[in-house]
């Protein structure tokens, strides 16, 4: 009898001290209206301090261009980013390998990069050695136009805490340190090369090489394959490509363990290869919520050469394209954000120390790089290809081009549809960190980069 005393008072303290714990653990979602926010306040202001800022954009001056490319692909087998069933396992042969490639432009006193990973993200601890090194090549990191292709049969160990390790394997300080090394030589040599050149935009519907992954049918997509060309200006001069695509690059699924760029590798390759380009760089688009369509009875590799296949042989018969005027402007700016609220249920999440010690505490920044009537937003995020009607069709009538890409040197997680923000899921609720009232806030942010003259 006085066992189960001691057992019962045990029992009751312990519950006790739980339910005293519980509160510095997780703390109930913040819902309050983004309009109402200090956040969205601080963002209206960048905005307005923007327009009182000074012009500098040369339109007189030639446009110069460079490009080059750094193979990234490691020495030895490294985890395998993309598929938390893989645990972190390392990939066990090599299918192609792995680039950075990057193009530089100078128009006058302006100058940027763009530059493209094989890389499932440009992850935030990457991107704070890049904000140190580039420097030494006369730039800075906020002149640099960053993305991924996001293949998820690319090289890990780039996430630092327990987060990033669930997705890409165990941290490997080494490696990121020479990831920022090929990155900085690229642009480095690209900045060396440049050249007077034209620049010309298009872009081409492809609606049977992409989905709705996460409402199917009841959704939309964003169809369209856009397209940078850049052609020098001398008898057979070098030319380069720049595309952009809203389908994931998830045609390999988590059982291939084999490195590979998925299937933007094999379109930059055909169209080097087959269309004539020198250089040819692949930007994940508005990814969130989009993966490609898939054939029936194809195997991964079959599918992968269906979508890739599929995008060149659009660019190679859509030859129509609408001149740039050179008009060259670049912004990296600080995107002021809820604090964040990861849930594991619709209306409880960890508290925020928490979620530093599981990924950590970054900035979040929005970049963007304008030529002439287009304008690039690189956002930190799988942004949602549902969002992308609404605010290409905005930019028309301001009389420009929009092309958003994801995965611009930070990572937010997804950002879906409002309406979806209760729905159980995967990109919904386990990867919608900062929710409620991201697309709104986020398209309103790309909304003003559009407006800025």
């Amino acid at each position: 009898m006085k066992f189960l005393k001691i057992l019962l008072k045990s029992i009751m303290i312990i519950i006790a001290l739980v339910m005293i714990a519980i509160p510095f653990f997780i703390r109930r979602a913040d819902r309050t209206p983004i309009e109402q926010t200090d956040f969205h306040q601080q963002m209206l202001s960048i905005f307005d301090s923007l327009k009182q800022g000074p012009t500098t954009i040369d339109t007189n001056t030639q446009l110069l261009a460079g490009w080059s490319k750094a193979n990234l692909t490691p020495a030895k087998p490294m985890p395998t980013a993309g598929y938390g069933k893989r645990e972190g396992k390392p990939y066990q042969t090599i299918h192609d390998s792995i680039y950075a490639r990057a193009i530089y432009l100078q128009q006058g006193q302006n100058q940027a990069a763009i530059v493209s990973c094989d890389l499932l993200i440009i992850p935030p601890e990457l991107t704070l050695l890049l904000k140190q090194k580039i420097p030494a090549i006369g730039m800075n990191f906020s002149e640099v136009y960053i993305g991924a292709t996001h293949s998820h049969n690319s090289i890990g160990g780039w996430g630092k805490r327990y987060i990033g390790e669930l997705f890409a394997g165990k941290y490997d300080a080494a490696m990121v340190e020479k990831l920022a090394e090929k990155i900085v030589q690229a642009i480095s040599i690209a900045k060396g090369k440049a050249k007077p050149v034209q620049l010309s935009y298009a872009s081409i519907a492809q609606p049977d090489l992409v989905k709705n992954r996460t409402v199917g049918e009841k959704g939309t997509e964003d169809p369209f394959l856009r397209m940078i060309y850049l052609q020098g200006l001398e008898p057979l001069a070098p030319k380069a490509i720049l595309t952009s695509f809203a389908a994931h690059a998830t045609t390999l699924s988590d059982s291939v363990m084999r490195l590979s760029r998925d299937y933007p590798g094999q379109l930059v390759d055909g169209l080097e290869k087959d269309l004539g380009f020198d250089q040819a760089l692949h930007l994940a688009g508005a990814v969130g919520s989009m993966g490609p369509e898939e054939e029936t009875g194809t195997t991964d590799w079959e599918q992968l050469s269906h979508v890739a296949n599929g995008l060149k042989n659009a660019i190679q018969q859509n030859a129509i394209s609408l001149p740039l005027k050179p008009n060259l402007k670049v912004l990296t700016l600080k995107l002021p954000m809820r604090e964040p609220q990861w849930r594991f249920a619709k209306d409880w999440c960890f508290r925020h120390w928490l979620w530093t010690k599981l990924y950590g505490d970054y900035d979040n920044e929005v970049k963007m790089l304008r030529i002439g009537s287009l304008v690039m937003v690189g956002l930190p995020c799988d942004f949602s290809g549902e969002l992308m009607k609404d605010l290409t069709d905005y930019a028309a009538t301001k009389g420009k081009q929009l092309m958003v890409t994801s995965f611009n040197g930070g990572y937010v997680g997804y950002i879906t549809k409002d309406s979806y923000y209760d729905h159980p899921g995967y990109e919904t609720r386990i990867m919608n960190w900062f929710g409620p009232g991201n697309a709104a806030y986020f398209s309103e942010v790309v909304r003003k980069l559009v407006d800025l003259p």
